[in-house]
């Protein structure tokens, strides 16, 4: 009898606790995932857009900002650079037309080196997502296995009040 009231007890308060990690693991999933929809989102990644995000995932994704800016800058300049030294930017007489020219060609070198470089980090965040949602499974699959146990120990701990509480007839 005595067993039976522990286990119930004990079983009780693991369960407790696994909801409350499993509450944590879903919010972390939905975290996650809404930064990944603000990867998938908009070209340009700023405070803007990021701000908005869980306290947990705000460092990553402002040093991924700042980081996805940076680099793909640097390949935009590159890529323009080896553009001209292969002569595939027609020189114009007109020093306005050739800077628009260029300014043009730099931000689809950018946007292409972001795109690049955003489903990189959606890829390590799917890649996570996946991982949360297989340790979220099992977290469900063991309260359900525990809810079950504390049911069997409830209705033993009922059979054996039943047995020990004295008929009068």
């Amino acid at each position: 009898m005595v067993l039976a009231f522990w286990m119930v007890s004990r079983l009780t308060r693991e369960i407790i606790t696994l909801e409350n990690q499993i509450t944590k693991k879903q919010m972390e999933l939905s975290n996650h995932q809404e930064y990944a929809g603000v990867l998938g989102g908009s070209s340009a990644l700023h405070m803007g857009n990021i701000a908005g995000l869980s306290s947990s995932l705000l460092p990553r994704a402002s040093l991924f900002a700042q980081y996805a800016d940076q680099a793909s800058s640097m390949s935009a300049m590159q890529n323009l650079q080896q553009q001209k030294m292969m002569g595939r930017v027609p020189y114009l007489n007109n020093q306005m037309m050739q800077m628009q020219y260029e300014q043009s060609a730099f931000m689809q070198f950018k946007q292409a080196a972001m795109k690049a470089l955003k489903e990189q980090e959606a890829a390590i965040l799917n890649k996570r997502e996946t991982e949360l949602q297989l340790e979220l499974t099992a977290m469900q699959n063991d309260l359900a296995k525990k809810k079950k146990q504390l049911e069997s120990y409830e209705s033993l701990n009922e059979q054996t009040r039943e047995r020990l509480v004295p008929k009068f007839s």
